[in-house]
């Protein structure tokens, strides 16, 4: 039961909006034909192999924070760490925000695109539920993802199903020659908050066979829910650049009850991921109770504005950017021993 607990905790931190979305495969592999379906494959390796190294450098060293793993994997030079430990710190929390605030604007879209409801309105509302939430006991949050987790893989297996036989053709729509640097991003940036949130696990973790499992699970899992994202684009007869949430609008192909239930499965994947980002953030950064309770505010403020710069455009321009910066959290991790 640790192991599979283990399993549904990784899949959720990858699984957010821009995944269930099908926003992120489509930017990341779609837009490069047959060459990025080979970057999917190559994604989730790099993705199961540092859940792997990961998992047995905190196993082997019983690491228990985050920072004794930086201190663990970062080289000392004259008995001092260097300044990468400080500068992943950083990264880190501000990719926990910046993902707060992408969540908040695919709450937006979703309404955007399904009722034709102004960004504004939904990005208050998301906005309020998140302050109150993150004010309060957030247990529950972790309990729902419990259940969101294996109704999203269970529904997207239905939605795959039905896309056999009614699938198009697949087209090269970008530079081709981009699809392995695509691929290494996309495991990247997923790879920044994974590697932190993997040290809690050390206490489901018997033996090496339980790490390999995990690992080699996960990696399934991501190839084959990617497969099924592709496939469900697939349907779609219209540009998918200018949809915000393809996969919602190609479950609708099959049925409005089909697009109703899965738009509902988003939005809870939506919430639960804002909350858990936020709360990470808010954790790393803030010092006392009303400091908490103050930048809780600010950030929930904050994130009404940034949801009108579009989630396209958020998750477009800012993940490949953090994909680039938590190469350098990968390297580390690949090559200690």
């Amino acid at each position: 039961m640790g192991i599979l607990n283990c399993i549904f905790v990784i899949i959720g931190i990858i699984i957010g909006a821009g995944f269930a979305s099908g926003k992120e495969i489509y930017t990341f592999f779609y837009i490069y034909g047959t060459k990025g379906i080979i970057g999917i494959i190559v994604s989730a390796l790099i993705i199961a192999y540092t859940i792997y190294k990961t998992l047995k450098i905190i196993k082997k060293y019983n690491i228990n924070t985050y920072g004794e793993l930086l201190k663990k994997t970062i080289k000392q030079k004259n008995n001092r760490t260097i300044d990468i430990e400080v500068i992943l710190n950083t990264i880190i929390n501000i990719f926990l925000l910046i993902s707060f605030f992408v969540m908040c604007a695919g709450f937006s879209a979703y309404f955007k695109q399904e009722f034709g409801i102004n960004e504004i309105y939904t990005s208050i509302i998301i906005a309020i539920i998140s302050y109150i939430i993150l004010n309060k006991n957030i247990k529950g949050i972790f309990i729902l993802n419990s259940i969101l987790i294996p109704t999203i893989i269970t529904f997207l297996m239905i939605l795959g199903l039905k896309s056999f036989g009614t699938i198009g053709t697949m087209q090269n729509i970008a530079n081709t020659q981009m699809w392995f640097p695509k691929a290494i991003l996309y495991a990247s940036y997923n790879c920044i908050t994974l590697i932190s949130l993997l040290i809690p696990m050390k206490k489901y973790i018997k033996d090496k066979k339980d790490i390999s499992k995990i690992a080699i699970i996960t990696g399934i899992i991501i190839i084959t829910l990617s497969f099924i994202i592709i496939l469900l684009l697939l349907n779609i007869p219209t540009e998918i650049g200018n949809i915000d949430l393809p996969a919602v609008y190609a479950s609708g192909l099959f049925g409005t009850i089909y697009k109703y239930l899965y738009g509902l499965i988003i939005l809870g994947a939506i919430i639960t991921t804002a909350i858990s980002d936020a709360f990470g953030f808010l954790n790393n950064v803030a010092k006392y109770k009303r400091q908490y309770k103050r930048i809780n505010a600010l950030i929930c403020l904050i994130s009404i504005f940034v949801s009108l710069f579009g989630f396209s455009n958020l998750v477009n321009n800012i993940y490949p950017i953090f994909g680039a910066l938590g190469i350098i959290q990968l390297i580390l991790i690949l090559k200690c021993k």
